[in-house]
């Protein structure tokens, strides 16, 4: 099994370390902020201010970086999440799936079709 898939595994038993992906821009606002800190090396990372630290992985594409759940519950102080937030990375998900994650409703994005087959053209 892959490291990806052992991790899933793990995360059916543990979904506090289910990840969260940002843009790399999210350093940004500390690289720039006095007193605070952002080291690396080629796979992790670390923001550290002078009241609290948050350790984060670093996609091979150095676009985004990734946080589990529980680091950002734990670690990353509630005033900071706005920004963090603002920074979330969906370039792999589906954002009608989110919406439809968080509302618990349907969105109507197409019919229903088999896997690999093309969707039909809109009639407007």
């Amino acid at each position: 099994m892959s490291t990806a898939g052992n991790f899933a595994k793990k995360v059916l038993t543990d979904p506090l370390i289910a990840q969260l992906a940002f843009s790399v821009e999210v350093l940004s606002l500390y690289l720039e902020q006095r007193g605070s800190s952002v080291t690396r090396t080629n796979s992790v990372g670390r923001v550290k201010t002078a009241t609290w630290s948050l350790d984060f992985g670093i996609a091979p594409d150095e676009s985004t970086i990734h946080v589990s759940v529980q680091t950002v519950q734990q670690k990353l102080p509630e005033s900071e999440r706005g920004h963090w937030l603002s920074h979330a990375a969906g370039a792999d998900y589906s954002e009608n799936f989110l919406k439809m994650q968080m509302s618990h409703s349907c969105i109507d994005d197409g019919g229903y079709r088999n896997w690999g087959a093309e969707a039909e053209e809109p009639l407007f």
